[in-house]
């Protein structure tokens, strides 16, 4: 009766080894989930707006300058900044699109 006591105390040593093996591969998936997690995170963020971007727009008009010439330079003026615009909302809308769709 005593040695079917003490059998049931016994450690399988198989068991146990796999149980610590399991653990092993649970952490390193863990790990491997959170670095996933982060590079998802890196993916999703929009890279830094241009400086081409953030520029402003002046006519140069002069108080003296003759009504064509001031024409001239606000139409020059104006021009510069809508291509200006138009390039920067293609660049956001392209890395917008990259990125993961929203919901």
């Amino acid at each position: 009766m005593t040695s079917f006591c003490l059998t049931g105390c016994a450690t399988n040593k198989f068991r146990l080894e796999q149980a610590y093996s399991d653990k092993a591969r649970a952490e390193a998936a863990e790990t491997a989930l959170a670095v996933a997690e982060k590079r998802v995170q890196e993916a999703r963020r929009m890279p830094v707006y241009p400086d081409y971007c953030k520029q402003t727009h002046r006519s140069g008009v002069k108080l003296n300058d003759r009504l064509d010439v001031a024409n001239e330079k606000g139409d020059i003026a104006l021009g510069a900044a809508n291509d200006q615009i138009l390039w920067c909302a293609s660049w956001y809308a392209k890395n917008y699109d990259a990125r993961e769709p929203k919901p």
